[in-house]
């Protein structure tokens, strides 16, 4: 299924969503799983499987992933989880930014919950200071946990990002977090913050069952 979201008209009887910035209607109908998109102006944000993305977005995307962390030794040493999604902001048929999503059954205190893990959310730095990446992730919130049927959205995140973060609604859980890596299981040590359609939760253990992300 394709859910197209345009400016809102009236007359159409929809659903209505809001973003922190535009009210736009979701059209249902065209039968397909491939690619998820809505337009606003001249701004568009696709939400895609990442394995139908052409080499060459593939490519443009490593490079932003590898200027923004690819320096960073934590980075260097772990090994990543593939994607299932990417987002794509663009604007005048440039990428103003972009994220990956995670689709992870994942362990909560023992208990299985299906998980939307996001990770790269990067904003390249011509088009930083718009709020582009606040805005691609205020507007897919419906799909992660509307669409996929997440219980809970998880990241894992550096100190100085928690702020920005908070001010979208993620909160950070003191977790017990286990990762696997090619070694075997691991504990991971750096930040997680969740974000929940309803009533925060505090798990005391986390296993992500799997490569983190």
């Amino acid at each position: 299924m394709i859910y197209v979201l345009v400016v809102a008209v009236r007359s159409l009887r929809t659903a209505t969503v809001k973003t922190h910035k535009y009210s736009v209607i979701i059209l249902k109908s065209i039968h397909a799983s491939e690619c998820f998109f809505y337009a606003i102006f001249s701004r568009m944000i696709t939400i895609e499987k990442y394995d139908s993305l052409s080499p060459a977005i593939k490519e443009t995307l490593h490079h932003y992933i590898q200027a923004e962390f690819g320096h960073i030794p934590i980075v260097q040493e772990t090994t990543w989880a593939q994607p299932d999604w990417t987002i794509l902001q663009t604007e005048d048929d440039m990428i103003v930014t972009f994220f990956n999503i995670i689709e992870r059954q994942v362990l909560l205190d023992g208990r299985p919950s299906k998980i939307a893990g996001i990770n790269n959310v990067i904003t390249p730095p011509p088009f930083r200071g718009k709020g582009y990446s606040s805005q691609a992730l205020n507007s897919t919130t419906e799909f992660l946990f509307n669409e996929l049927k997440s219980e809970h959205a998880l990241l894992l995140c550096a100190d100085a990002m928690i702020p920005f973060y908070n001010r979208l609604g993620w909160y950070t859980v003191n977790s017990t977090v286990y990762i696997e890596q090619p070694s075997g299981r691991k504990l991971w040590t750096a930040n997680t913050m969740l974000l929940s359609p309803g009533k925060a939760i505090t798990p005391a253990v986390i296993d992500l069952q799997g490569t983190p992300w």
